[in-house]
């Protein structure tokens, strides 16, 4: 074959090749879709990527399953009513700092346990705004993604004449075996601080090991013990260990200006409930400026134990 011939072929072959790749690539960038679905005779939105099955409750606001798609395992804790406003499950979303509202507790109702005021469902993105809380507040927008196998929850604020925190909790069952890692400062030379919550009047990082705690050098696990614990990380990745998988839960992106540093920037915690049936891993994002767009999501990956 002449070289003229040869070359145009060359040419075709690899036309032809980054056409195949374009249109690859363009059906990986493709969210899975979220379709209706009834969940304990709620209305709700499902959604599948990577063997990993996502179930958001559109009646509850909130992530109430994630687990393998095969299976009925839920790693989340899903209570079926919502008798205790203690014990809600799913994925919490709240702004702070909690210090800040107007009552130590129950977090308003538009945050906690209120349906959204309006969701839209778009190329794969689940978009819901939540009413409007008052006091200043900013609006709170929560959205669900797919990432491959790896679920987005995002965060995000709009309006308001306050500062805020986005404070991200997933509630998972008590037999939980939550596992971090022992970053030592000058602050926290244990590696980990105790926040003010049970007994724990204010943030302290000199005490007795908690009987909450396992160590083998830097590796931390800590399961319940009776009482109530509250601990406080640098920023990192939480994973909770059950059912023979393990659920992590890490920090993704955020946009914003920060202004403060609520819990001197210890912002991933963990929150041991005393007889309550749950453990709570928390991602939080530093505080925002009063009036300006911010955001801040977690991602969560399942694994194989």
């Amino acid at each position: 074959m002449s070289p003229a011939p040869l070359q145009l072929l060359r040419m075709v072959a690899a036309w032809l090749a980054g056409i195949t790749l374009a249109v690859s690539v363009g059906a990986a960038e493709t969210p899975p879709a979220w379709q209706p679905v009834d969940w304990n005779g709620e209305k709700a939105l499902t959604s599948t990527s990577q063997g990993w099955k996502a179930i958001v409750s559109l009646e509850r606001g909130r992530l109430m399953h994630f687990g393998p798609a095969d299976q009925a395992v839920n790693l989340i804790l899903a209570p079926v009513n919502r008798d205790n406003p203690n014990v809600l499950g799913g994925h919490r979303l709240w702004l702070g700092p909690q210090a800040t509202w107007p009552q130590t507790w129950p977090p308003p109702k538009e945050w906690e346990s209120s349906a959204p005021e309006s969701f839209t469902n778009d190329g794969g993105l689940l978009r819901m705004v939540m009413a409007d809380a008052g006091d200043g507040w900013p609006r709170l927008i929560r959205t669900y993604r797919w990432d491959g196998a790896r679920l987005i929850c995002g965060g995000e604020l709009s309006g308001g004449q306050r500062s805020a925190q986005i404070i991200h909790i997933i509630q998972m069952p008590e037999a939980t075996l939550v596992e971090a890692v022992a970053l030592a400062d000058a602050t926290a030379r244990a590696g980990y601080v105790l926040l003010p919550a049970g007994p724990v009047a204010r943030l302290t990082a000199q005490f007795a090991p908690p009987p909450h705690v396992s160590r083998a050098g830097r590796a931390l696990q800590f399961h319940k013990a009776g009482s109530v614990l509250k601990l406080g990380f640098r920023p990192q990745t939480l994973a909770g260990r059950g059912q023979g998988l393990t659920l992590r839960v890490s920090r993704g992106v955020q946009t914003g200006l920060a202004a403060a540093a609520p819990d001197q920037g210890y912002f991933t915690q963990v929150y041991l409930a005393g007889p309550e049936p749950f453990i709570e891993l928390e991602q939080l994002s530093p505080q925002f400026a009063a009036g300006a767009p911010a955001s801040f999501a977690i991602v969560l990956e399942g694994v194989a134990r």
